[in-house]
């Protein structure tokens, strides 16, 4: 585990700011971890619709226009793995929860690892962005997942290269990142996303993983039949798996994977982790009946996170609404570009 451990981190928090987008993957793998550690943070959400990550003063942070961005003080962490170890090295005493045990060469410390590098290292843009393009592979997607939305999404990935050279164009200072960015992402597309096969092959990938996972909860028996993953607390390891699970039930992908009985040990910790605060917290927003205007509205950064949700979730569903009426004080009227990872 790579160390980040900061003299200028004044250790309890306040001086944490997450940059984030509500359904970034990434995002909601480092909000679960906050959440879940107790660890006291302000937020700013970063507008992909609009691309607000490819603004200049957002490539200052992350020069590839990626979210989420943890900053501490002056200190920058890109990188959703990196800013959970940083998290976990910097605020890991008695008045925050850990994710991972003191003792380093534990059997459960060396479990956690263990399942951090097969869950890590998944391809969710693949998952997300092949399923988007391969109809014949969605099976039961929800909201925001429609298919409707997975057309757009698709088409909006095929084009996200050319979008990106062109910010690069008007950028010289993050130009070379972004234009090996664009490169990677073309290549990608040609060779992976858009290809069935490539994709299937991704989703057998992962039926190894979680056979992994399910053949690890069968083992958990007598007093450990309420454990998690790992151990008897939720750690770095039910993250990485609760917000994965996530996002296959959003596409659709659960009725392979677990449900009706094909994983009952997986499928029963999908509905427990599910539960979990810090799990919701991290992927839902509780305030969501908030539209421009109303007597409810809860302002973030002098944008209502409700209504930011709430928008764009007008236009996934096909819903036509003149743009006016929902942008009353928000970026949408810009246009989309969603780059939902």
């Amino acid at each position: 585990m790579t160390s980040y451990n900061n003299s200028n981190s004044n250790g309890n928090g306040n001086s944490l700011k997450l940059y984030y987008w509500y359904g970034s993957f990434y995002s909601q793998r480092v909000l679960m971890a906050l959440y879940e550690k107790r660890v006291p943070f302000k937020s700013r959400m970063v507008s992909l619709p609009t691309r607000e990550q490819y603004e200049p003063w957002y490539l200052r942070f992350n020069p590839c226009g990626e979210v989420p961005v943890l900053t501490d003080g002056v200190k920058i962490i890109p990188d959703s793995v990196r800013i959970v170890e940083y998290l976990e090295d910097n605020f890991s005493n008695g008045q925050f929860c850990q994710l991972t045990p003191k003792e380093k060469g534990s059997e459960e410390s060396k479990k956690i690892q263990h399942f951090r590098d097969i869950l890590e290292v998944f391809p969710v843009q693949i998952l997300t962005y092949g399923t988007a393009a391969n109809p014949q592979l969605q099976d039961n997607p929800k909201p925001p997942y429609t298919p409707g939305y997975m057309k757009y999404m698709a088409d909006t990935i095929k084009n996200s290269p050319a979008v990106i050279r062109e910010i690069a164009d008007r950028n010289p200072e993050s130009r070379e990142v972004l234009l090996e960015k664009a490169r990677i992402l073309e290549e990608r597309y040609s060779k992976k996303i858009s290809k069935k096969e490539a994709v299937e092959k991704v989703l057998e990938d992962l039926d190894i993983v979680l056979q992994a996972v399910e053949e690890e909860l069968v083992s958990h028996s007598g007093d450990q039949s309420e454990w998690w993953l790992c151990g008897e607390r939720i750690s770095i390891a039910d993250i990485d798996l609760a917000i994965l699970l996530n996002r296959l039930n959003q596409l659709g992908h659960e009725r392979r994977y677990w449900a009706e009985g094909k994983r009952p040990h997986l499928q029963a910790y999908w509905e427990r982790i599910r539960h979990t605060s810090s799990f919701k917290r991290a992927t839902y927003f509780s305030s969501r009946e908030c539209i421009a205007g109303s007597k409810n509205h809860r302002s973030q950064d002098d944008r209502c996170v409700a209504c930011y949700v709430s928008e764009v979730e007008v236009q996934i569903m096909g819903v036509i609404v003149p743009t006016v009426t929902l942008a009353k004080h928000g970026p949408f009227s810009k246009g989309m570009d969603y780059y939902y990872m």
